[in-house]
């Protein structure tokens, strides 16, 4: 008997509107961040979606992302990449706090795929692009890249917030790191 082999794309939707822009907030760096009431714009936070003032990012259903995967494949790969992805695309893990999902695909489908998760554009009408972190053949190493990359980055921006005497978002990036890696180790294994 043969098993199905899966793999596991550990993706990251990066935003052009955020108040970062398109860089993604890397993991150790001593990036300065201007604060926001320096520059003129208090209704809006450094930390992007994850920060006190919420930049107002629409919902992102998981149906959405789906949807919008395979609208990229039958585009940029026509009838023969929509017909070999036929198989359900599972989006096993998407974080609304860090824009990081985990999406299960056949071996044979991973090339179409992620070629088709990097010409995404757009989503729901808000310019973005999408960065695939890793790939890996378990869920379990999928798993531990998420939560240290999401570790990462939810302790750079409390870091900023620290520096930038913003104790309301250090409370809140602390819940949102802490819910984070809930319900990356709630996926089944």
């Amino acid at each position: 008997m043969v098993r199905f082999k899966n793999r596991y794309l550990l993706f990251e939707i990066v935003y052009a509107d955020t108040p970062l822009g398109w860089t993604s907030i890397p993991a150790s760096t001593s990036l300065a961040l201007t604060n926001a009431t320096q520059s003129g714009e208090a209704d809006q936070s450094p930390f992007g979606d994850t920060g006190r003032n919420n930049c107002r990012l629409p919902p992102l259903a998981n149906k959405d992302l789906v949807f919008a995967l395979k609208d990229s494949i039958a585009e940029n790969f026509g009838d023969y990449g929509a017909g070999l992805t036929q198989r359900p695309l599972t989006l096993k893990y998407f974080s609304p706090h860090t824009n990081v999902g985990i999406l299960r695909i056949s071996r044979e489908e991973m090339h179409i795929v992620w070629g088709a998760l990097t010409f995404i554009s757009q989503l729901k009408g808000r310019p973005c692009i999408v960065k695939v972190i890793h790939t890996s053949g378990t869920i379990k190493k999928c798993q531990l890249t998420t939560i240290k990359y999401d570790r990462d980055r939810i302790m750079f921006l409390r870091n900023q917030a620290q520096l930038l005497k913003d104790s309301q978002a250090y409370t809140q990036l602390g819940l949102a790191y802490k819910e984070s890696a809930d319900e990356v180790n709630s996926l089944e294994i």
